[in-house]
């Protein structure tokens, strides 16, 4: 009787265990709705800004791939017209083939020029979107 009594007892809070984990569900990450929230993430420029954090900037109404990193320095790269990927790492644009010693992807932006589309992701803080290009 005793046996009988103790394999209940193991099966019922087995049983309640098992109930408590169902009932919190899986925890699953699904890549394919952050992939569709990123390519539908639309940030709104002002004055013809990009706004990516305090130190960087995409010029939306440049004729070139173009960012203003702080107030007074600016990049300048491809034709508007032409595909472009840029990092922005330790205050400076890098081409992702001459990236610097050291490089560290989570402190890092990476801005895609796209012809009408600009998108960035800035890696310190998770987040990123894309600037319609105004004016190609």
């Amino acid at each position: 009787m005793r046996i009988a009594a103790y394999a209940v007892s193991v099966l019922l809070a087995a049983t309640s265990v098992s109930a408590q984990v169902a009932s919190q569900g899986p925890k699953t990450h699904d890549a394919a709705e952050d992939r569709k929230m990123f390519a539908t993430n639309r940030c709104f420029s002002k004055g013809g800004l990009g706004i990516v954090n305090t130190s960087l900037y995409i010029a939306v109404k440049s004729a070139r791939n173009e960012l203003l990193l702080g107030e007074k320095e600016t990049w300048s790269g491809l034709d508007a017209d032409r595909p472009e990927i840029v990092v922005f790492f330790e205050n400076k644009v890098w081409v992702p083939e001459n990236l610097p010693k050291g490089f560290d992807l989570s402190k890092a932006v990476v801005v895609s020029f796209e012809g009408s589309k600009i998108r960035f992701f800035d890696f310190q803080m998770m987040s990123g979107c894309y600037y319609d290009r105004i004016g190609s």
